[in-house]
């Protein structure tokens, strides 16, 4: 192979390599059995981001992803929100662990999903813009209010084709479902 081919190569390799999501960080309890969680709530995210609406299209995105995938009872989310308000929760990223176990018992789950939507926003790359959803999101075992799995995961509607031939990106909607499913795929897969 010619040195110009192998830089070739090489080039396209890395500029594939920076389409997408980036795996982000993640956290399993490594002595937490699983399948003690069978009915799980899912707490309203945190918006950390600029953009208005991101933390609740974020929850209502996992709670339908949660149902599809069936793998756990979920807990409708009115009946999330009258738990914490009965626990006299005001901001969902300050729940003690003894509010963890107490909305546990009010709703009859043995897991809360907790997340914040820390990036949500439209970037400028070249002459295209891209939608960049970054989402933090944790399993919290209500018996005792410990964290049992944690991800941290970021996406952008920049794939390898669109990118190379200028087509349509992905909406914000499809690139915060994306990386939702990204999340629980570290959990459910």
């Amino acid at each position: 192979m010619t040195k110009k081919k192998g830089y070739l190569i090489l080039g396209l390799l890395l500029f594939c390599a920076g389409c997408g999501g980036t795996g982000g960080e993640r956290f399993i309890h490594p002595e937490f059995d699983f399948s003690f969680i069978e009915k799980v709530g899912v707490v309203p995210f945190e918006n950390l981001s600029g953009e208005q609406g991101a933390g609740a299209r974020a929850t209502r995105y996992l709670v339908n992803s949660l149902l599809a995938s069936e793998s756990f009872t979920v807990a409708e989310p009115g009946e999330v929100a009258n738990a914490l308000s009965k626990v006299g929760v005001i901001r969902t990223a300050e729940l003690t662990r003894d509010q963890i176990t107490q909305v546990g018992r009010e709703l009859g789950v043995q897991g809360l999903f907790l997340g914040s939507v820390s990036e949500s926003a439209s970037v400028r790359s070249g002459s295209n813009n891209v939608s960049v959803v970054t989402v933090v999101l944790r399993l919290v075992e209500t018996e005792t209010g410990e964290t049992v799995w944690s991800v941290t995961q970021s996406e952008d509607s920049q794939g390898f084709w669109s990118s190379l031939l200028g087509t349509s990106q992905a909406s914000r909607g499809e690139v915060t479902r994306k990386c939702l499913d990204k999340c629980l795929g570290t959990l459910l897969d």
